[in-house]
């Protein structure tokens, strides 16, 4: 599986862990952060799959809809399973809208 950064650039944005510090932030990007790891399947005491969940968020100015809607189906295609798309907010100083996204990978 492609890493997560790999995911979200393939819908069509820059993506980067923890905060974005790219000198010019551009119109629109991601970062994610991933929220914990657990054992998803274990088998004889031993762990045979595990999952990850991260907080994706999509910063974007303007309209995000179309945008939310494409990262939500490459995700998807991923094999990533959505939990929530949750609270959008709006940063009035920046301009931005933040719509946070909670996912999990399971990996075997």
């Amino acid at each position: 599986m492609k890493s997560i950064k790999e995911i979200l650039e393939s819908a069509g944005l820059p993506a980067q862990r923890g905060v974005y510090n790219g000198r010019d932030k551009p119109k629109a990007y991601y970062t994610f952060l991933r929220l914990m790891i657990s054992s998803a399947i274990n088998a004889n005491d031993t762990e045979c799959g595990r999952k990850e969940m991260y907080r994706v968020t999509l910063f974007y100015k303007g309209d995000f809809e179309r945008q939310l809607k494409k990262t939500l189906e490459v995700l998807r295609a991923a094999g990533v399973y959505i939990n929530s798309v949750d609270a959008e907010s709006y940063e009035t100083e920046t301009g931005y809208w933040l719509v946070p996204i909670t996912i999990e990978i399971l990996e075997e």
